[in-house]
């Protein structure tokens, strides 16, 4: 009976380890071909802004990397956090990603207590640009340099309105923080995103904004706004001419930049294929060229880099939380 039976316990484990091993080889193999299909960028604002352009930049150079299509979908509402939750709430496979700026990956779960997700859930891959945003006037004031508006701030306290995106965006703290900064007082008016602010300064409706550099100078080429100084601690190579806010004694806060991130425990095979795809796209000569063309900085940190960078700003942010209560 003992001789019955031992040959079916053989053929049985026979059986098993022999699943085991197809499934342990299917896996391997199903890590090394990533990606198989096209993968979805997720882009929380809509298609035409600023970030959205050198997204699309970026993943049709990163398409040719990675030798699958990688097709930007822009998932707008709640101040950007619906894109980025939905980034954090993907399938951890790798073929559902986000291009997210710091404000739905970091400011926004700071100051807005009941989102679904936090920046924990979020796995930062790169950093590959940020906005070069600058303070601008309409032609209608008298001040043309930070200096100026400073100085007329002081002696018409509460008169000078400025353009916000929005109570807890990272423009928003900007401007709070030039008044604070500089002990003035001035009018806050909220818009829905930076383009609308500008077109209220273009037309006599508020004082003062942020812009991105690129319309800006534009803009200011028509004479319809003066650039009155670039949040940035120098000057930028797209526009050498544009003083710094910093040489007018103001103090710099964390850039409005713009980085690819998964859901968090996404497979590691998938993230390290990402990893070393996107150190490839942001070195790429069509990239560079490319983003040049569209006035937009290139910018590239990897992981441990934008690592780093992240929890410096999640540290500024919550002190100033701390700071306002």
């Amino acid at each position: 009976m003992n001789n019955r039976i031992k040959p079916t316990i053989i053929l049985t484990m026979a059986v098993v380890l022999g699943t085991l091993l197809i499934y342990g080889a299917t896996t391997v193999v199903f890590g090394a071909d990533y990606p198989t299909k096209p993968i979805r960028m997720i882009y929380p604002f809509p298609a035409g802004s600023g970030g959205d352009i050198a997204t699309r930049i970026f993943v049709d150079a990163a398409s040719k990397v990675l030798g699958q299509p990688v097709k930007v979908s822009n998932v707008t509402g709640g101040r950007a956090t619906i894109g980025a939750a939905k980034v954090a709430q993907a399938k951890k496979d790798g073929y559902e990603i986000g291009s997210l700026p710091i404000g739905p990956a970091v400011t926004q779960p700071i100051f807005s207590a009941k989102l679904p997700y936090g920046t924990e859930d979020l796995e930062p891959i790169c950093q590959f640009t940020y906005l070069p945003i600058v303070l601008v006037a309409g032609a209608h004031t008298p001040y043309k340099t930070t200096k100026e508006l400073i100085a007329y701030a002081e002696k018409h306290p509460g008169d000078v309105k400025y353009a916000h995106p929005g109570l807890g965006t990272v423009p928003f703290f900007m401007l709070r923080s030039l008044e604070t900064e500089s002990g003035i007082q001035m009018k806050g008016v909220p818009f829905k995103g930076l383009a609308p602010g500008v077109t209220a300064v273009v037309g006599g409706h508020v004082d003062i904004a942020l812009a991105v550099l690129g319309p800006a100078m534009g803009l200011q080429k028509g004479g319809k706004l003066h650039i009155l100084g670039l949040f940035a601690s120098e000057r930028s190579n797209l526009a050498p001419d544009v003083p710094t806010v910093e040489e007018d004694g103001v103090v710099t806060y964390p850039q409005l930049w713009t980085g690819i991130f998964a859901p968090k425990g996404i497979d590691p095979a998938a993230l390290k294929k990402l990893e070393k795809a996107f150190v490839k796209t942001a070195k790429s000569q069509e990239f560079v060229n490319a983003m040049h063309k569209a006035k937009a900085p290139v910018s590239y940190l990897d992981k441990k880099a934008f690592q780093k960078k992240i929890a410096a700003d999640i540290k500024y942010f919550k002190a100033y939380k701390a700071k306002a209560k």
